[in-house]
């Protein structure tokens, strides 16, 4: 989970600060790929790191593989708005409405957590867990625009 939220932060912060003129060429999506590929790579190193810490042993290639698979859904968070930016710079889809609309995709992604975790439990989602999952999509993006405005 915490790679989920950290991906969709970061990758919101990125979207953030592109311009829709950035979308009508390779700008955009190379950016969003390179914060994509960085965060799971700082990802899956920091939490070895941790890992290793918390564990006082060398890691081996079991552990290694577990930490990849925990960092995919950093992947999964960039993959859709690529995919996205890919029709501004196609020019199938306006820029503007591109960019508003992989904003948006991240922001819900984040606000149905909560029901998606309730779901994969076998739990029955409750307006307490979806409530949640709009206070963090709320607060995720307030750290994205806070991540956007320090850095740019």
């Amino acid at each position: 989970m915490s790679a989920y939220v950290y991906g969709n932060v970061l990758v919101m912060a990125a979207l953030i600060a592109l311009h829709p003129d950035e979308l009508r060429g390779p700008t955009g999506v190379l950016y969003l790929l390179g914060v994509g590929v960085s965060t799971f790579v700082a990802h899956t190193v920091g939490e070895a790191v941790g890992l290793r810490v918390r564990e006082g042993r060398s890691l081996d290639t079991t552990a290694v593989r577990r930490e990849i698979r925990n960092a995919l859904p950093i992947v999964t968070t960039a993959g859709a708005p690529i995919a996205m930016l890919l029709l501004a710079w196609t020019d199938l889809v306006d820029a503007d409405v591109v960019l508003v609309l992989a904003l948006g995709l991240v922001d819900v992604r984040l606000a149905l957590l909560g029901s998606v975790v309730a779901w994969v439990s076998g739990e029955r989602s409750s307006t307490r867990v979806f409530l949640a999952g709009f206070v963090l999509a709320v607060v995720a993006a307030a750290t994205a625009v806070l991540k956007w405005q320090l850095t740019h």
